[in-house]
This record gives structure tokens, C-alpha cells and sequence, in this order.
């Protein structure tokens, strides 16, 4: 394991960067978060929910450090924790969290994954998107509204920091009787009945440049342990159970609890028709909540969770015990070896349910295809230009090491890589340089295999995006997550041969009418899986600006990032413009070290 300074330390003029906030501006009408709110606010702000009642100003301070756990292995956490301490909040609170970066030669931000950030998009937490990095020996003061009531978390934006263990549980609760769903339960006790999976491995990746493409988990984890989390209930009363796959890569679990049924009420944060199920999958970063009622005979049961594709033949396992039970009877006899996979027809995923309610018919003002598959870039040395992207324009293509891995190639979105922009988009967007950005649809125009990929929208509109996993270079398939907004998934569908499907062919289906979509109850998620040859249809309604990035979180680990970013115009306040921080001569890191 070799942890080595690979990043630029930002300017000692972001040395404290804490007037990034909202302490002293809101560029909304509202004034909300300028409020002090309340004189008795505790600091963990987990409280039941109640009418009329002045929403608070809830402060954490997260300070990230590398540290030495009691098994002995190194990990980075969250004030000494992984997961990192828990944040509960009511909706319309206030979050105030100050982040100090203690990784030494590492540059970081945090994303609150799920959260909308509706007048807030400087607060997402993408470096060089929405902010600066937060570097070593700085802080950065994140504060943003939680305007939405949900199972959310929080992560580092890099998946390597997220998988040495820097995650946490976000939950918004609302007051009880606006619960779509709070007849079916008796219990919501979310800072107990809240299981964060997560996966270990065996070396921490921070800082690591090893190349450990081929590195997989070791173990999967519940609430950072492996087996003997438990959820204690009362005979005969039904309990909403709050479940957060926050694995980086690809890593789907299935969720399952012996001889128990699970009713799911709500997928990344938003309501569902309920739906009877005996096992879930949630595939990275998607969430479920299900009402688990304890109707069967007094004792303890398994919790069991086991993982897919590079986490195969993982498993952990938590304890429901009804109350009275003395669990230590399940410690005696152990768990069985063999975990039952189940019958693949009986496991329910996010994106096949109903919405609680009927969406309104919306006709997109535009369709754009993305055609996403593993390429292999044919080139040889003297194609390429070796100096860096950002000390001169190249006079011809740049191909990065992660292009050359002939076996197995790179993720792309149409063909291209995703490149970070030299200052962050949102905040200098007119500093941008021109000739590392390509439109989307316009690829063509940029030789360059990796560019910051745009997709520009216009507020007001309807964008319907077909996400088509062409599947001529891989049999994987793909999560992405999109920042800031929710999309009803309104089509999904796998071609059931192991023939690839190209986007001439969606075309000719789509206009045949073979494309079926679920106008009427499509599902509203942040996170959504496109499956292997096949195709995930979502429809966002763009009504607040910002630069929004939509991005495959399971792609890979030592693959240049998958990603593109859907860039609404947004003018943002020349106060607020000065008060955060510049990047000074910071360089993003795909851009140092290709």
C-alpha cells in the first residue's frame, strides 16, 4: 500500500473555508436559512416532527481522518467513525455541517446524495462543479435546507474515499400524519431501524495509484459490522425499516428477513404504491423503506444480506429479536453457511414500482440518447500528445493511461470520458476553457476521447433521457445517480438474448411503438440502474438551475469517471460569487496525473 501526495494543495487563501456558507446569503426569496430559529436546538436535531413549529438550524462538525480501527485495519472516518455519525432531522431544518479535510495529501468534498439543494446548488459537494476541493489542513461549511422528507445519506465524492469508509445516514422526517404511508406501522424509529450496508476491503484505496481494477470486497457490512447488529421489536407490532445501500462500486444487495414479509412504502426518498415482497435489491446508492410487521412466533431472526457481482459470495447479517427473546441462543447456533439466493422472481428492484400517485402526462420537449458501453480505444504512443491538458492546447489527442487498458477498456457516455473542468462550472463558468468541453449530440466536434461532457437545458423544460446500455463491450450493467433532481423512470428493458442493441435499433423500436413507458404511476428516483443490453428511460422536469451531474457510481475503480452534466442556467448573486473561495492553481486530478 503506498499513500503518496498526489493532489495540489489549495491556496492558503481557502485555508478557512467557512464564508462558502449560507451564514451571510440566500440567493432565494426566502429567508429561511437566515433564521435563528430556535434557542434550544440540540446538535443531533433528532426530534419528533410537529406542526407549527419553527424548523431548526442543525450544526455537525465532521472532521475525515485516516484511522486505525479495532480489527486493526486502516480506514478513513468520520470523527473516528465509519459509518459517519448519523444525521436526523425534521424537513425544512436547517443543515449546517463545517468538514475538515485531516487526510493528509488528499483533496475532498462531501455530496448529501438525494438531496435536491433547491436554491442552494453550490452546496451539492462535486469539486470543481458545484465547489472547490476541500484540502488537507482546510475546512469547508456546507449549509443547505432539507426540503424533502426521506432516507438520504451522505458520502465523499470520490468512490475511493467513500469506500475506505467516509458515508452516513441522512434522514428527513416529516410530522407523522403527512406519512403517505404511516397507517401501515406503529413504529418509525429511524435512528434505530435505519441499516447502512457497506463493503470493506481488504487495502485502504485511498491514496493507493496500485492498479487494483480487479480489486474486489472483502466483506459487507451492516451499521459497520458484519453480524450482530439488532433491531429489537414488540410482538405483533409492524416497524418501517429504513435500508441505504451505500457501497461505491458495483455492489447490488438483496435484502431479505427469514419467515418475514416486507410491505415497501418509499425508493430514494419518495413514495410508492406498497408493495409485498420477501427480498429487495438496492443497487449503489438506491434506499428502500419497508414495513416489517413482527406477526411470527417470539424469538430472533436473521436479517440476511448478501451481495452481487464484486461483492458475489459476500454476505453479513443483523438480528430481528422480538422483544423478551435472549438472542444469544442465535450466537450459539450460528447461521447457516449456505445463504439462500432465492427465486430471482421473488426479489423486487426500485425502479419496477408504482408511485403513491398518479404523475401528470408530460410531454418532453426533447429525447436525447445516451449510448453507454465499455469501448476499447485503439492507439499507439506516437498518437499521443503527453503534455498536460491544462499547460497547452494538445495539437492532437490526449489519450490518459486508463485508455490503454486494451483487455477491458473504459465506460464511456457517446463515446467520451468525463473530464473536470479546470475551475468549478457553477460558480466561473465563463472561465471554462473552451476546448476541454463537448455538447452532448456534438460530441464529434471534440477529438479529444475526454472531455467535460455537457448537456445544457433550459429551465421550464422537459428532458426525457434514454439511457441505452449498448452492451458491444461489456455484459455489465450500470448505475447512475443524478444529482439535484428526481426522474420518473418511465421505461426500463433488458433484451433477453445475449445480442447487443445499438441506438439505430432503439430508434427503429421506439418508432414502431415497441417502447412501452409508464406514464401514469412512473417511479420518482434519484438512482437508477440500466441494465445490461438494455435501456432505463427517465424524464426530468427542469424548474431550478445549476450544474447537475449525472454519473455511473459502479463503473469501476480505476476507469476515467462516467459521467455528464446537465447544466442549467443559473445566475448567481455577485455577493455570494465573492464570498467562496477560489481554487487558486489547483488542478483536478484526471488532469495532474494522466
Amino acid at each position: 500500500m503506498k499513500l503518496i501526495v498526489f493532489f495540489l494543495i489549495v491556496g492558503t487563501n481557502i485555508s478557512d473555508n467557512g464564508r462558502a456558507s449560507l451564514d451571510s446569503f440566500v440567493p432565494m426569496s426566502t429567508n429561511i436559512l437566515l433564521e435563528d430559529t430556535t434557542k434550544n436546538a440540540d446538535k443531533s436535531c433528532y426530534r419528533p416532527c410537529k406542526f407549527n413549529v419553527k424548523p431548526r438550524r442543525c450544526h455537525f462538525d465532521f472532521k475525515i481522518e485516516p484511522t486505525i480501527q479495532e480489527d486493526g485495519r486502516p480506514a478513513i472516518t468520520v470523527n473516528g467513525m465509519t459509518p459517519g455519525p448519523p444525521i436526523h432531522v425534521c424537513v425544512n431544518d436547517v443543515v449546517i455541517v463545517v468538514v475538515s479535510n485531516k487526510v493528509p495529501g488528499q483533496d475532498l468534498g462531501i455530496h448529501w446524495h438525494g438531496i435536491e439543494q433547491k436554491g442552494t446548488p453550490f452546496m451539492d459537494g462535486v469539486p470543481m462543479v458545484t465547489q472547490c476541493p476541500i484540502s488537507y489542513g482546510s475546512s469547508y461549511k456546507y449549509s443547505f435546507r432539507a426540503s424533502s422528507p426521506g432516507t438520504f445519506f451522505y458520502h465523499a465524492d470520490s468512490v475511493n474515499h467513500q469506500s475506505d469508509g467516509v458515508y452516513g445516514a441522512l434522514i428527513v422526517n416529516q410530522p407523522q400524519p403527512l406519512e403517505p404511508h404511516s397507517t401501515m406501522y406503529d413504529y418509525d424509529r429511524s435512528q434505530e431501524n435505519t441499516l447502512v450496508v457497506a463493503a470493506k476491503f481488504p487495502e485502504l484505496l485511498t491514496g493507493n495509484l496500485e492498479d487494483y481494477s480487479q480489486l474486489k470486497p472483502s466483506s459487507l457490512l451492516i451499521n459497520g459490522i458484519e453480524d450482530d447488529f439488532k433491531l429489537f421489536v414488540l410482538p405483533g407490532y409492524a416497524y418501517r425499516l429504513r435500508l441505504i445501500n451505500a457501497i461505491a462500486v458495483s455492489c447490488p444487495v438483496v435484502v431479505s428477513i427469514d419467515q418475514h414479509e416486507m410491505a415497501i412504502i418509499s425508493t430514494d426518498g419518495k413514495p410508492v404504491k406498497p408493495f409485498s415482497t420477501s427480498s429487495v435489491q438496492l443497487y449503489p446508492g438506491e434506499r428502500m423503506d419497508v414495513v416489517v410487521r413482527a406477526s411470527e412466533k417470539t424469538g430472533g431472526y436473521w436479517v440476511r444480506v448478501h451481495g452481487n457481482d464484486a461483492c458475489a459470495n459476500l454476505s453479513a447479517h443483523a438480528m430481528l429479536v422480538y422483544s423478551g427473546f435472549n438472542y444469544t441462543a442465535m450466537l450459539h447456533n450460528g447461521i447457516e453457511d449456505a445463504i439462500p439466493k432465492g427465486d430471482t422472481d421473488t426479489i423486487t428492484y426500485g425502479q419496477t414500482l408504482e408511485s403513491s400517485q398518479e404523475a401528470p402526462i408530460i410531454i418532453p420537449a426533447r429525447s436525447v440518447v445516451l449510448s453507454i458501453d465499455r469501448n476499447i480505444l485503439q492507439f499507439k504512443d506516437t498518437d499521443n500528445d503527453f503534455r498536460y491538458i491544462s499547460d497547452a492546447i494538445p495539437k492532437k489527442p490526449f489519450f490518459p493511461a486508463s485508455l490503454s487498458l486494451k483487455d477491458k477498456g473504459v465506460v464511456q457516455i457517446n463515446k467520451k470520458s468525463f473530464l473536470y473542468p479546470n475551475v468549478p462550472l457553477l460558480t466561473r463558468p465563463t472561465d471554462i476553457r473552451k476546448e476541454i468541453k463537448c455538447i452532448v449530440g456534438k460530441e464529434v466536434k471534440n477529438q479529444e476521447p475526454q472531455c467535460m461532457l455537457v448537456l445544457d437545458a433550459n429551465r421550464g423544460e422537459i428532458l426525457e433521457l434514454v439511457l441505452l446500455n449498448e452492451g458491444f463491450g461489456s455484459n455489465d450493467s450500470f448505475t447512475f445517480h443524478l444529482h439535484g433532481y428526481s426522474m420518473q423512470v418511465v421505461a426500463s428493458w433488458q433484451r433477453g438474448n445475449d445480442e447487443p442493441i445499438s441506438k439505430e435499433e432503439f430508434l427503429k423500436l421506439d418508432t414502431e411503438g415497441s417502447v412501452k413507458r409508464n406514464l401514469q404511476t412512473p417511479p420518482l428516483k434519484d438512482t437508477i440502474v440500466v441494465p445490461n443490453k438494455g435501456f432505463t428511460i427517465v424524464r426530468i422536469k427542469v424548474d431550478r438551475g445549476g450544474s447537475w451531474m449525472l454519473e455511473c457510481r459502479s463503473c469501476g475503480l480505476a476507469s476515467l469517471p462516467t459521467a455528464l452534466i446537465i447544466n442549467v442556467p443559473e445566475t448567481l448573486p455577485k455577493s455570494l460569487l465573492n464570498s467562496i473561495p477560489k481554487c487558486g492553481n489547483y488542478k483536478p486530478p484526471d488532469v495532474l496525473l494522466n
